[in-house]
């Protein structure tokens, strides 16, 4: 797959297709170097080498056009696998998704999320459905786990979120079978035990986090803001207020409330 096919199966804006495109002949200059990418265990290290070489790129196009590249031989590794397509396109438009709400923020096209896609290419994560599924190592409990991610147009409606549970499990018994039985695992703002003072206990989130059991608890983190505000850095009395969600947060945590982050065990699958 060419890069200007995958923008285009990935429905990468016109816009920000051209400015990829533009930079793919400086990029393909730094060789395989850039496949480094696709491999976890030298992802850091890829990551700060490539940036080095790379010079300049206030928009992260360069950094992109990387790992859309990695992307491109990705999809063979998918075919060889026998791994549907519209997993490969669903799973790589995080993409198209975060360069769009980029654009909503700011009226302009950058790419901040390096640091996370290395796990797409590396074929680590997959969108299965409504969420996304990490495969992963549990160091503490020494046992292989699937961490359940929420993507932000994920449809939180409960039988589309059983139905990608129960694609991604047939999906990882065919495709990883170290994985077939693997826990779910779940850390999220989405799992915080304070919404259910902020959103109806019918609500979508409130069914959600009623299917997992709590394992840990970070009163103090601020990491729901980078989900509901987009920043952490915005001062309590300036939050937005675009969305009733946004509104009944903001002054929760004017009141002394805290969301935090919180993680769990899926307990759907073993009823």
């Amino acid at each position: 797959m060419t890069l200007t096919e995958l923008c285009q199966i990935l429905e990468i804006p016109e816009e920000a297709t051209k400015l990829i495109l533009d930079k793919e002949t400086e990029v393909k200059k730094l060789g395989n170097r850039i496949y480094d990418l696709m491999q976890p265990q030298l992802w850091i290290e890829a990551l700060e080498t490539l940036k080095q070489e790379l010079g300049p790129d206030e928009d992260g196009m360069k950094i992109l056009t990387c790992q859309l590249l990695c992307a491109c031989c990705c999809y063979e590794q998918y075919q060889e696998k026998k791994i549907e397509e519209i997993i490969f396109i669903d799973t790589m438009k995080f993409f198209t998704r975060f360069l769009s709400d980029f654009w909503e923020k700011h009226q302009r096209y950058q790419y901040v999320w390096a640091w996370w896609a290395v796990r797409q290419i590396s074929m680590l994560e997959f969108r299965i459905g409504e969420l996304e599924f990490e495969m992963k190592w549990e160091q503490e409990a020494q046992r292989n786990v699937i961490d359940v991610h929420i993507p932000g147009d994920a449809n939180m409606q409960l039988s589309l979120i059983h139905d990608s549970y129960l694609q991604a499990r047939n999906f990882f018994l065919q495709h990883y079978p170290e994985y077939g039985t693997a826990p779910f695992v779940c850390s999220s703002w989405l799992l915080a035990s304070s919404l259910e003072q902020l959103l109806p206990k019918e609500s979508n989130i409130i069914q959600f986090q009623k299917e997992y059991t709590i394992t840990k608890v970070e009163e103090d983190s601020l990491g729901f803001m980078d989900w509901i505000y987009g920043s952490k850095d915005i001062p309590i009395e300036e939050l937005p207020e675009k969305t009733s969600l946004q509104k009944n947060v903001k002054e929760f945590l004017k009141q002394g409330g805290k969301i935090g982050w919180t993680s769990g065990e899926l307990n759907f699958l073993s009823k």
